[in-house]
């Protein structure tokens, strides 16, 4: 029986120990399609003693949208003298507190993979990122992570959620962290502080019933503040500096 074949592993490493005779290899694939892999896996389990002589240990990941698969469950195989069996790992039968609890950012991500519970995708999402930025505090590695969870959410048809829950995270960050941007907001809340408290000089002035003192008052400015804001409307509306210091001589005089 000639056969040429070649098989090729998601991940196969050799489990070490003090004593030599203890050790094995240890196969973790990744699978997201239901399908019965035991033919697959008595192969791979065949190929690595014939090279190696040690036993293996194969552990299948099922990424997959089931909650309950069917092929990839049948995780044995009896024939006569052969007895393979392997572990089944289903993530979505797992609930994702498990990996939202962790402090490895390479856990947390997986969580999306998981059992949701009542919760629903977007606030899961949410809490990922939450965690991850936790985790890694201002690092740049942040990114890294965002782009796992985006290409892990494409197993789950939750690309466009993740995408926009990281475009929101995003900006909230940024907010947070950039000075320049923070002290912009400030500014322009003074300005338009300033800005109503002009117009309400403008208006209560208009009136020609308040005293100047009375109006700096309801306005919250200051007397000096105020002259400068009179001084800088009558202006604007085309008197001289002379011709509106004037103007507000005869007000005081009229009003007070």
């Amino acid at each position: 029986m000639q056969v040429t074949q070649e098989a090729e592993m998601d991940h196969i490493r050799r489990v070490v120990h003090d004593d030599p005779e203890q050790d094995y290899g240890l196969q973790i694939e990744f699978h997201i399609t239901d399908e019965d892999l035991r033919k697959r896996n008595l192969l791979h389990y065949a190929l690595f003693h014939h090279i190696t002589g040690l036993s293996l240990r194969q552990i299948v990941i099922y990424g997959g949208t089931l909650s309950n698969p069917n092929h990839i469950h049948q995780n044995q195989l009896t024939l006569s003298g052969l007895d393979l069996e392997y572990e089944v790992i289903v993530l979505k039968q797992i609930p994702k507190e498990q990996f939202l609890h962790s402090e490895i950012p390479e856990e947390v991500v997986l969580a999306i993979l998981c059992d949701f519970g009542e919760d629903a995708p977007a606030k899961v999402v949410r809490d990922i990122l939450h965690c991850l930025k936790r985790i890694l505090r201002k690092s740049n590695r942040i990114k890294k992570f965002q782009k796992q969870l985006l290409i892990l959410s494409r197993l789950r048809k939750m690309e466009l959620i993740v995408k926009t829950e990281v475009e929101a995270m995003t900006i909230h960050y940024d907010i947070e962290t950039d000075g320049l941007f923070l002290k912009g907001i400030e500014e322009g809340i003074e300005k338009g502080i300033e800005l109503e408290k002009q117009l309400f000089v403008h208006k209560l002035w208009s009136l020609q019933e308040f005293s100047l003192e009375k109006i700096a008052l309801l306005v919250d400015v200051s007397p000096e503040r105020l002259l400068e804001m009179l001084l800088a409307h009558l202006q604007a509306e085309g008197q001289t500096e002379a011709e509106a210091v004037r103007t507000i001589e005869a007000y005081r005089e009229r009003v007070g």
